[in-house]
């Protein structure tokens, strides 16, 4: 951290604020754990434990939005998008949506997500009639 967050002041190294002697400690050791729960979310989508990678993608965001956790994010909802779509013209209507409610989790106000959401629901629906 190059500035306070609290007076914009420079810190040169120094976890206790020059200006206003504000403890920033706290604030670099957040900025430590999101990296590691940046580091085992890539490990988990790696080992493809999908669960496990959301969880800790999560985890990394409520504590600090970096540009690549935020990318990481993007990436991981295109990934299960395509997969998701797959899985609909698989006709297995609840694993999607399954899929789906996971990744939402993730970005509830997402465009895209919202979208192929209200698309299963059309599928699982017009499934159902066509069972009667």
């Amino acid at each position: 951290m190059q500035r306070c967050p609290c007076c914009n002041a420079r810190l040169g190294g120094s976890a206790v604020c020059p200006r206003c002697q504000t403890d920033l400690g706290h604030v670099d050791k957040a900025q430590q754990f999101a990296q590691y729960h940046l580091s085992e979310s890539i490990r988990y989508w790696q080992e493809q434990s999908v669960e496990h990678s959301l969880k800790a993608l999560e985890l990394s965001l409520c504590l600090n939005k970096t540009e690549l956790a935020l990318g990481f994010r993007d990436f991981l909802i295109h990934q299960h998008c395509r997969s998701i779509l797959d899985l609909l013209a698989l006709k297995q209507w609840l694993s999607a949506k399954r899929r789906l409610y996971q990744v939402r989790l993730l970005m509830p106000h997402s465009q895209k997500l919202q979208q192929l959401s209200g698309f299963a629901d059309y599928l699982l629906a017009t499934h159902h009639q066509t069972d009667r």
